[in-house]
Formats: structure tokens, sequence, C-alpha cells
């Protein structure tokens, strides 16, 4: 949490912070929550209202993700966890180092820093998902950097965008833990069978 804080801190200013909240309003707001003309029990409700679209969203594909390991299908399933663990630590990660670079006006050519995210991501995603013979601490690193990176794009989000989407998913998670039909209890009663695959990662 510290490390995310520091990141979303000091890997930013004005410009990146305006530059990241369009963008993320553009890709995942539904409803514009930071407009003047809204009064602020508006804005919330609008806020709400985009939490529940994304949280519908997340909740479909971690369904989607239990009938898979249901019904065993598990390249499908590594398959899609390696993609989206390498997207995020190459595409996202070097989005952020791209702006650390800029702000600090770091002496980074172009070919080093390909060079770089590939070996970041490839390490990451083969220390996580086939760690055998891996120090333990590297895939826990990797797992730490990923939640970083994830925490720094959320971190563009308006205020208001951001505890409501909050509030929505500490929601869902609830239901999907607790209650007898969500899709998280049932992915851990499933893994706890006897015969049950192991999911790597």
């Amino acid at each position: 949490m510290v490390l995310s804080a520091f990141v979303v801190v000091y890997v930013n200013n004005e410009e990146t912070l305006q530059d990241g909240a369009d963008t993320m309003n553009a890709a995942y707001a539904y409803f514009d929550t930071s407009s003047s003309d809204l009064s602020t029990l508006q804005s919330i409700g609008l806020g709400l209202l985009n939490g529940l679209i994304m949280v519908t969203a997340i909740g479909a594909m971690t369904f989607a993700i239990v009938l898979l390991y249901k019904y065993k299908c598990m390249w499908c399933l590594i398959g899609y966890m390696i993609f989206a663990s390498t997207s995020l630590l190459g595409f996202l990660g070097g989005h952020m180092w791209w702006i650390a670079i800029e702000i600090y006006q770091l002496p980074v050519d172009w070919l080093t820093f390909i060079l770089f995210l590939w070996n970041f991501a490839v390490v990451g995603v083969l220390s996580i998902f086939y760690g055998k013979g891996v120090p333990k601490y590297v895939p826990q690193g990797y797992l730490i950097c990923t939640s970083v990176i994830l925490a720094w794009h959320l971190s563009y989000f308006d205020d208001i965008m951001a505890w409501t989407l909050l509030f929505m998913l500490a929601l869902y998670d609830l239901c999907a833990v607790l209650t007898p039909c969500g899709p998280l209890k049932a992915l851990v009663n499933l893994m706890s069978q006897a015969d049950a695959p192991e999911m790597p990662g």
C-alpha cells in the first residue's frame, strides 16, 4: 500500500494527471462524474452507475473463469491469465515507466527501454506461472509490481468515480466470496476438490 501511494504521488505531475484522467474517463466511464454542471448527489449517482457497469463486467469475467476451470479448459484459462499478466506488466508497466522517464528526464534510449520492458514482462510471467526453482520472493515481488501498476492506473479516476468504484467493488467482493452463488466461493470450492487441476499463478 505504501509503495502504491509512493508511486501514485511521485510518478505524476499536473499534465500527466490530466491526460490520465481524460484517458480513463474516455475508456471506462460511461457517465461523466466530473462535470461542473452536476450536483454532488448527481455525480455520486453517475459514479455508482459507472461502478455498477464495471463490476458487472468483472463479475461476468469471473463467472467465465469459474466455468473454464470447472470444465477443465486449463489451456484457455492459463493462456488468458498469461496474456493479462503480460499486458499489465509490459504495456501498463511500460506506460508508468515512460511517464517516470519523462518527468525525471532520465537518459534512456528506445532500445534500452524496450529491452528492459521485454525482460521485465517475460521474467515476471515465467516466475509467476512457471516458478519451479525460482526463489519465492521473485514471484511475490512481481505480484506486488502488478498491484502497484494497477493502482497507479486506477488513480487517474476523479475522486467521486474512485470512491464509488471502490464501494461497488467492496460490495461485489462480499457477494462473490460470502454468498452461496458467489463466483469466488465457487472457484475455491472447485479448487478444494480432490481431482481439481492445479492452477499456476
